[in-house]
């Protein structure tokens, strides 16, 4: 969309648009594996720090409510997998230490950690001496030999374990959902209905669409 004279508010969402999220969804679609995640989230910080104070009230908290990625599981995945063999080395005494803590009983929570938005590296997004590091579990069947060999490798070692995706395209259409859903209605709660009204009436319509498929095929 474009005009003779736009508002500020336009000037303001789409250099954002230029800056942060294109920059960043290029990123993913490039190096879309788990073990990017953590750093695709740090260029995105790193990006969006030209902003006011005010607008980085507005935006840091959603990153925070969203920081899946910093969680030491997720940010040892990168680091094995760093160019620098001195991270790849002090991911390797992490996960070390790690598997010599005593295992809890019952479910492991899954708990975001802080995120440090002023940090110069992603390796340092999270106070490492304040949280409970937990091995990842792509990692749990290496036995501490292969782990220390794949990791200690002079060059970028390719990746052995299984490459979940950071980001899928189910992601994408939820964010057109919501988008239609906040040009459609007002309020959280009418949004939300808007949102839950929309999923189902499209599962709906897609089993039936199976369902007259599969028919068309009996007969």
């Amino acid at each position: 969309m474009g005009c003779e004279n736009p508002s500020d508010t336009l000037v303001t969402i789409v250099t954002f648009i230029v800056r942060v999220y294109g920059p960043t969804w290029f990123n993913i679609k490039q190096k879309p594996s788990c073990k990017d995640g953590a750093r695709h989230l740090f260029m995105m910080i790193k990006n969006s720090r030209y902003q006011t104070d005010e607008l980085k009230a507005i935006v840091d908290p959603f990153i925070q409510h969203n920081s899946y990625f910093p969680h030491p599981e997720n940010l040892l995945l990168s680091m094995m997998t760093d160019d620098p063999p001195h991270i790849r080395e002090l991911a390797l005494h992490r996960i070390l230490k790690a598997r010599e803590q005593p295992k809890r009983k019952g479910v492991r929570q899954f708990t975001m950690p802080p995120i440090n938005f002023d940090c110069t590296d992603y390796t340092a997004m999270i106070d490492w001496t304040t949280v409970r590091v937990t091995e990842p579990p792509d990692t749990m069947s290496m036995s501490h030999d292969d782990l220390q060999e794949f990791i200690q490798e002079p060059t970028t070692p390719v990746v052995t374990f299984d490459r979940y995706p950071c980001h899928t395209q189910a992601v994408e259409r939820c964010i057109k959902v919501v988008t239609e859903a906040s040009q459609s209605v007002c309020g959280k709660n009418r949004r939300d209905s808007f949102i839950r009204t929309r999923l189902e009436s499209r599962a709906k319509c897609q089993f039936s669409r199976q369902s007259g498929l599969q028919y068309v095929r009996v007969i």
